[in-house]
């Protein structure tokens, strides 16, 4: 009774990580409660279980040196769970999973594949609506205060085109979750035609790609969209080089898809205003955050200096890079005006925040669970359509050198669902050669 009940809300919390990060994480702690009562509980052994609890001990470690620093003031502690620590509840997502029973992995693929396609779908209409898809439903029930309307692209024929968030509130949130999905569809497309399935099976997956690719390149996260390619970058080469699934014939056919699609875009860039004011800041046309990154790169760059082992404490940021902002604007008094107006809210690069926030150890931990994710991904002996559904997460650490997609709780969310359901294959291989030693 625990489990079906501990199933389904696992399944609501994925599914409605397209929906609503509120409901997503009220399901994932339903079924995180349910997990407790599990009268069979999961043995973590793997590398990942061991990186990743190192990664947060380390963190916990850091909240309490900054507690003792402070004159143990417990606001120190308020504001590190009010910032940056409050995302630790999400690491639940990754343990949640690990309850599923195996002969329920197939099911959870199946939730992972729903969960794709309603991003896909509510992203291609939000293509075409002038109003956000979320303030469509919450002003159902509530009057709210925020910006109802997307950014205007332009028109194609006599369309008008939106900047696609599909559910989400930010354009950014909405690119984190396309890369997950998107080399997902890539291989689905790839293996229904290696396997030489029916037609109408290899149209669909052929449309769904179509459509993903679609609403990727409208939504233009640029960020998003160098992890998508490098994620697919790594299945292919593993496809190539250690599956030896593809042939030269293959390459060659997957080349002229590609020639296809740059006319096709190419075609589209001449003719209609949309689609050239997608595709120029992907090829240099630079966007109006591209040089605040280096400015606010700068100015973490002295917090990272001054405080390289236990950093500058959860809850902190915003205060600390306020001053080293201000000491770089009396340094280069000509650029004082890009150092005041560049966004501070984080550090545009995961790695950098990170490491300023908890310190060089934090850092090297991160790097550490990338170097874990592609060795499971490499060595694992990971089925295929799995590794397809998981690739997302190469790419995760790619598009976190433009952007802090560890601290968007919508996107971590679902990092750590896809981390969890990866980690069940992990585990599961754990066991087998423990017998075989045994």
């Amino acid at each position: 009774m625990f489990y079906r009940i501990y199933r389904s809300f696992l399944t609501l919390s994925i599914i409605s990580c397209a929906l609503s990060v509120s409901l997503s994480q009220l399901f994932l702690l339903l079924s995180f409660v349910f997990f407790l009562f599990l009268p069979e509980k999961p043995k973590l052994g793997s590398q990942l279980v061991k990186i990743l609890f190192l990664f947060y001990v380390w963190q916990i470690v850091t909240v309490l040196y900054h507690f003792a620093g402070s004159g143990f003031d417990f606001n120190s502690i308020k504001h590190a769970f009010r910032d940056e620590m409050k995302d630790i509840f999400l690491v639940t997502a990754f343990v949640s999973v690990q309850g599923i029973k195996p002969e329920d992995k197939k099911y959870l693929y199946k939730t992972f594949f729903i969960f794709a396609l309603v991003i896909v779908i509510t992203g291609f209409i939000s293509i075409f609506s002038m109003t956000r898809l979320s303030r469509l439903i919450s002003d159902l029930y509530k009057t709210s205060a925020s910006w109802p309307y997307q950014h205007h692209y332009g028109k194609i024929s006599n369309i008008n085109i939106y900047l696609p968030i599909g559910l989400m509130n930010t354009h950014l949130t909405f690119g984190g979750l396309l890369a997950f999905i998107f080399p997902g569809f890539v291989f689905r497309l790839y293996d229904s035609w290696h396997k030489k399935e029916s037609l109408s099976r290899i149209s669909i997956n052929a449309i769904l790609l179509l459509l993903v690719s679609i609403v990727f390149l409208f939504n233009n996260a640029r960020s998003s969209l160098l992890g998508a390619v490098v994620s697919t970058l790594f299945g292919v080469y593993i496809l190539i080089f250690i599956d030896k699934d593809i042939s030269k014939k293959m390459l060659k056919r997957i080349g002229v898809f590609i020639i296809l699609l740059i006319i096709i875009v190419s075609i589209g860039y001449k003719t209609t205003n949309a689609v050239k004011r997608v595709v120029d800041p992907l090829f240099g046309g630079e966007k109006h955050t591209d040089s605040g990154r280096t400015f606010i790169w700068d100015s973490t760059f002295p917090l990272i200096e001054k405080n390289p082992i236990f950093g500058i404490g959860s809850g902190n940021y915003q205060k600390e890079i306020e001053i080293a902002r201000k000491e770089k604007e009396k340094e280069h008094k000509e650029l004082s005006f890009f150092y005041e107006v560049t966004q501070r809210g984080h550090a545009h690069n995961d790695y950098f925040h990170l490491t300023a926030v908890y310190g060089a150890p934090q850092g090297i931990l991160y790097l550490l669970l990338f170097a874990a994710i592609l060795y499971t991904l490499l060595n694992g002996n990971i089925p295929k359509e799995i590794r397809f559904m998981t690739y997302g997460l190469v790419g995760f650490f790619f598009s976190g050198l433009l952007q802090c997609y560890f601290q968007d709780d919508e996107v971590l969310i679902v990092f750590y669902f896809l981390l969890g359901y990866l980690n069940l294959y992990a585990e599961s291989n754990n066991k087998n050669e423990l017998k075989l030693e045994g």
